[in-house]
């Protein structure tokens, strides 16, 4: 490991120790993906075009391979998540007004 790797991963370990004493100290604090936080902190932010920890030069085609799109959701499933969500958020409200109407 070069010396800068072995200064990023100190870097990313402090972070790491930073947040877990914050979480220990107050329980509202939001800890969701605390690791791409803590990634973007140390690193900065994402570049366009780059994949992270590959090198300079190292597009996401050449990583990942030109079938990569099979990623992203097609727009019916997107639809049918949204759907999905939204009714799960129906449920939960519903829930809600029966507990409301138990405690009155």
């Amino acid at each position: 490991m070069t010396s800068e790797a072995g200064e990023i991963m100190e870097k990313l370990k402090e972070k790491k120790a930073e947040y877990e004493a914050i979480a220990s100290s107050d329980s509202s604090a939001n800890l969701e993906n605390i690791d791409n936080r803590i990634i973007t902190e140390v690193l900065g932010p994402e570049r366009y075009g780059r994949v992270r920890f590959q090198g300079s030069g190292v597009t996401p085609t050449q990583y990942f391979g030109s079938g990569s799109q099979q990623f992203m959701p097609s727009e019916s499933q997107a639809q049918a998540e949204v759907q999905r969500l939204r009714d799960q958020i129906a449920q939960i409200q519903a829930n809600m007004v029966e507990q409301i109407a138990e405690v009155q």
